[in-house]
């Protein structure tokens, strides 16, 4: 054998070997080439490899709604104040406290009811007034009680009595009309009344009259 064929059978047997060999055929698995480099390596030294755990998700927090703030309690309301039945030096006295403290005051003289009549008409004349006395004494209506106007709108009408409030006024009217005097009524008589008025609040007032008798003696003012 020729060394030139020698050698050609020998180039075709180890041709036969590598198509083998790539094919598997003699139980030789070539190693795929890496893509990872570092995966050997973290094979070998488990330790060295991290696990990131990844977070929950963050709810989102609701803010509290603001509180709001309280609006703040309206001023005390002012209002007109009356003192009456004031002597002459306590009206001045009144009136320059509240000037002093800036308080607006003034006075103001009013028609105030005074006392309440029951009384019955006028009468043509004297003469027939004085007969109607004698004939109302003797439906038990004592005479003391009973007056004759002389003069005025209401010439000789005849006063049955005169209180000091309507209250009383108004049971004595419903007791003679009892007695058969249908024609009687109540006549309130008025007298002019002096008031100190101040625009203020009450409070206000008893802290600039602190120490005065009438300091508290108020009412609201009439119309």
């Amino acid at each position: 054998m020729t060394t030139l064929r020698f050698l050609s059978i020998l180039f075709l047997l180890l041709n036969i070997l590598v198509f083998a060999a790539a094919r598997g055929w003699l139980g030789i698995v070539s190693q795929p080439n890496d893509a990872d480099p570092e995966r050997g390596d973290k094979q070998i030294n488990p330790d060295s490899i991290k696990i990131l755990s990844q977070a929950p998700p963050q709810m989102p927090v609701a803010t509290p709604a603001a509180t709001p703030e309280a609006p703040p309690p309206p001023p005390p309301a002012r209002t007109c104040l009356a003192w009456s039945g004031l002597s002459a030096s306590q009206t001045n006295r009144l009136l320059s406290l509240f000037r002093a403290a800036g308080v607006q005051a003034g006075t103001r003289d009013i028609e105030v009811p005074a006392a309440w009549k029951v009384r019955l008409p006028p009468l043509p004349t004297r003469e027939a007034a004085e007969i109607l006395t004698d004939a109302l004494a003797d439906l038990g209506i004592e005479k003391g009680t009973l007056l004759i106007e002389e003069t005025g709108p209401r010439k000789f009408a005849i006063s049955l009595g005169v209180f000091a409030n309507k209250t009383n006024a108004t049971r004595y009217l419903e007791t003679v009309k009892a007695k058969g005097l249908h024609n009687a009524e109540i006549e309130t008589r008025s007298t002019s009344e002096r008031h100190v008025e101040a625009t203020t609040v009450p409070a206000t007032a008893e802290a600039v009259l602190v120490g005065q008798s009438f300091a508290k003696r108020h009412k609201p003012c009439l119309p």
